[in-house]
């Protein structure tokens, strides 16, 4: 029985190792490089890039320049603030047929092309330089360009392949923000890489908080792509702002749901803490009604409750925009401790609702099939070293993708750039949310898998169950 006992549990490592996993590891940055353009380059800039050392420059993973994180943007000059690898973190990822679109927000200056993409369909997965989407010239903040991107958080694709962001039109520098443009909304046709839609937001728009429009959800009809509406959260204004495609226009709805809570400020990421006041970060849809509306489910990210509306409410202005909305906002509920959750997105054919857990380094699920309760939320995936800050989810087709970029030791610490430090991660639904109680097909599990420790057991159990049906025990 001894030697039984013992190939079961060899079984059950072997098996793990490609089964107990949610989500596989698919591309992963040391630090972030570019695809520079193939044609000669204006002099003074190759002068600039002559004249920097390996710090502020790299090109593939040959070097491996090490250093505090913190680089004083103003104490270089403008040809060297081109770039500075330093200053680059990927915050956002997103996939449309064979390109995975991964954003590089001007957090700081230095930062060369802030909306860019990589080929899926190659086998080079380390270390790929990045490639500028649409082009350079709407990337180059010295561009001519109208229609030039500034700084870009989050994307969104919809069913009419289209790439949706707000472009926040400021770059970020230790605390200073240096205002280019106002903030702007983008459409482009990913089929013609052309822009389609380029929208100003109104001052009336944004409040003085309005400092972090960092994601954006598209509700859109797929008969109809003139119907559309994106809502664009607010994190430091509280607010959530509408944007309506086919009138070209746009509103801001208030709610006290929309601001953080103050109880669950405190946060620790990878032994780091420290205190946030971001409120409403993410939204997420819902199938359609029968009335051709949705449930908009959106939550604050210091806090730990989730809340949800209607796109009845927030679709038209003057619901919107009421002083009093009533009780068309729903409290759901209490997440509990450790739920501070950055991104959500929901994957519509099985209802599963994908969260990034930032105190709990991983991926958590919540069938909204089932009720609001803390039993009927699991964890998809965690590592403690490996996926440090998830700083965006996705839901392509039939898959999760989730960035992880270690965002904290960036602001509060140093990164080392001789390790990997930023991760993209993808796999199936089925796969991720199998032997967790977001699958429809099980049984809600017995054990405490919300909690910090205990995140892998539905895979080990669901990798025990399986071992058990081949011994026949």
């Amino acid at each position: 029985m001894s030697a039984l006992l013992t190939l079961m549990v060899l079984l059950v490592f072997v098996f793990c190792e490609n089964e107990c996993k949610g989500l596989n590891e698919e591309y992963t940055w040391t630090r972030i490089d570019y695809q520079w353009p193939d044609d000669p380059e204006p002099s003074n800039v190759l002068q600039g890039r002559e004249a920097m050392d390996t710090r502020k420059f790299f090109r593939g993973s040959s070097a491996s320049p090490s250093g505090n994180t913190q680089i004083d943007d103003n104490n270089r000059n403008e040809r060297d603030l081109e770039y500075i690898f330093e200053n680059n973190i990927p915050m956002g990822a997103n996939k449309w047929k064979d390109k995975l679109f991964v954003t590089v927000p001007r957090r700081r200056f230095g930062v060369p092309s802030t909306l860019n993409y990589v080929w899926t369909n190659t086998t080079s997965k380390h270390n790929v330089p990045l490639i500028p989407y649409p082009s350079w010239d709407y990337n180059r903040l010295n561009s001519t360009n109208r229609d030039r991107i500034v700084s870009v958080y989050r994307t969104a694709v919809d069913t009419c392949d289209r790439l949706w962001f707000v472009d926040a039109g400021v770059v970020n520098s230790l605390g200073s923000r240096a205002p280019i443009r106002p903030p702007t909304v983008f459409a482009i046709d990913l089929n013609t890489d052309t822009v389609i839609r380029r929208y100003e937001l109104k001052s009336s728009d944004l409040a003085p908080g309005s400092i972090g429009l960092s994601s954006l959800t598209i509700d859109v009809d797929p008969e109809n792509c003139n119907d559309t509406f994106a809502y664009i959260v607010d994190l430091g204004g509280y607010g959530l702002i509408v944007y309506d495609f086919a009138n070209d226009s746009s509103w801001r709805v208030t709610h006290n749901y929309f601001a953080m809570e103050p109880s669950a400020g405190d946060i620790e990421v990878a032994g780091i803490k420290f205190q946030w006041t971001d409120g409403i970060f993410s939204t997420a849809l819902g199938k359609r009604d029968k009335d051709g509306f949705r449930t908009v489910f959106f939550h604050s990210m210091v806090g730990r409750h989730m809340y949800a509306v209607s796109s009845r409410i927030l679709r038209n202005r003057e619901l919107a925009t009421r002083t009093y909305h009533g009780d068309d906002f729903k409290v759901l509920g209490d997440r509990g401790p450790g739920a501070h959750t950055t991104m959500t997105a929901m994957h519509e054919p099985t209802g599963v609702l994908f969260m990034g857990l930032i105190n709990q380094n991983g991926l958590g699920c919540w069938n909204t099939n089932k009720e609001f309760l803390s039993k009927n939320f699991d964890i998809v995936d965690r590592d403690e070293v490996k996926m440090i800050y998830p700083s965006d989810v996705k839901v392509s087709g039939d898959d999760v993708i989730v960035l992880t970029n270690n965002m904290p030791l960036f602001i509060y610490s140093s990164l080392d750039y001789n390790n990997t430090n930023f991760r993209v991660w993808t796999g199936s639904v089925q796969k991720a949310i199998e032997g967790t109680t977001c699958s429809l097909s099980r049984l809600p599990t017995t054990l405490a898998c919300n909690k910090k420790g205990g995140c892998s057991s539905p895979h080990v159990t669901h990798a025990l169950e399986n071992i058990m049906k081949l011994f026949r025990l």
